[in-house]
């Protein structure tokens, strides 16, 4: 847990609810906090040295670090180097997802339905502004939606109604991330469907129906603040679309090729129709998190929960 990303205190947060509820009966578990510098402490006492004489110290891995290196394959891709076992997607299903980009890419090719967008680089934007911001405006409209491709937890997401602040918007984001993408803004109710794997079998949650009440949409402060959000588990839609839902997040995982788990986000429009925003392999484990309350809904119990994740990665 931990890490150097925008999402380090939310992955300490969800480290410990791992810890904590995992079932000392079946584990003896320890914390290992990812520092800023690239480092790893072993229960807050001595640094490890994964490489050499501490990579058998442990049966498994599991891995609840948001961001960068957690999410997008860095930390996957150097436990599997070091042949230690962990929990949750592979290297590519992990950066195929952390990269909104890329992953909407694979969704238009299995046929899932996804809004349209544009990407671009800071050396792209810097050429080329004007026939990037041309094309942006007739392609995708207003209102729009401006984001970093590699970012979780609506970190750098702005909604944009006009060229004005769009062009404002693609400036600030710019600057701080290599690598944004202006996609169509969906208009309707924003939904969410974790998948479980439990015994061999991939399984969706019950659908969740989020209504922010801190933003203008699921942001940051209305994700992990108290009383940000309102989660409707399972959603008060209709019961064909309620499947619908469960059926895309389904397939979205298979896309994407995930393990274990994952929670896909989807917005219910306006026009009827349904839309996958982006797929989350590492779904937070908070107090307010969604993944855990649905699998409760299910009748799954965070220790089980746990159990069910851990047995698919093994």
């Amino acid at each position: 847990m931990g890490g150097p990303s925008s999402e380090r205190e939310i992955s300490l947060i969800t480290g410990k609810a791992v810890f904590d509820n995992l079932d000392r009966k079946k584990y003896t578990p320890s914390q290992i906090e990812m520092a800023k510098d690239g480092s790893f402490l072993l229960n807050k006492k001595r640094k490890l040295d994964l490489q050499n004489k501490d990579r058998k110290l442990f049966d498994i891995i599991f891995i609840a670090m948001h961001g960068s290196p957690g999410e997008d394959g860095g930390v996957q891709g150097m436990l599997k180097t070091l042949g230690i076992k962990y929990t949750g997607s592979g290297v590519l299903a992990s950066a195929s997802a952390m990269n909104k980009m890329r992953a909407a890419e694979i969704f238009q090719v299995y046929g899932l339905p996804t809004p349209k967008f544009e990407a671009f680089t800071k050396t792209t934007w810097k050429n080329n502004s004007k026939e990037l911001f041309d094309m942006t405006i007739k392609n995708i409209g207003f209102p729009a939606v401006v984001k970093p491709i590699n970012q979780g937890s609506a970190v750098g997401v702005s909604i944009v109604k006009n060229k004005e602040e769009l062009k404002n918007a693609i400036n600030k984001t710019i600057k701080i991330f290599s690598k944004i993408m202006v996609q169509k803004f969906i208009a309707g109710k924003e939904a969410t469907c974790g998948v479980l794997e439990k015994d061999g079998k991939i399984q969706a949650l019950p659908p969740t129906h989020i209504l922010p009440n801190l933003g203008e949409f699921y942001d940051y402060k209305s994700k992990y603040k108290t009383g940000g959000s309102t989660h409707i588990c399972p959603a008060d839609f209709d019961e064909k679309t309620n499947l619908e839902i469960q059926k895309l997040a389904i397939q979205a995982h298979k896309a994407l090729g995930c393990r274990g788990m994952s929670r896909t986000d989807i917005f219910v429009g306006d026009d009827k129709n349904l839309y996958i925003l982006e797929t989350n392999t590492i779904p937070g484990m908070t107090p307010v998190s969604l993944f855990p309350e649905a699998a409760a809904k299910a009748g799954i119990k965070f220790p089980q929960m746990l159990d069910c994740i851990i047995k698919a990665s093994l």
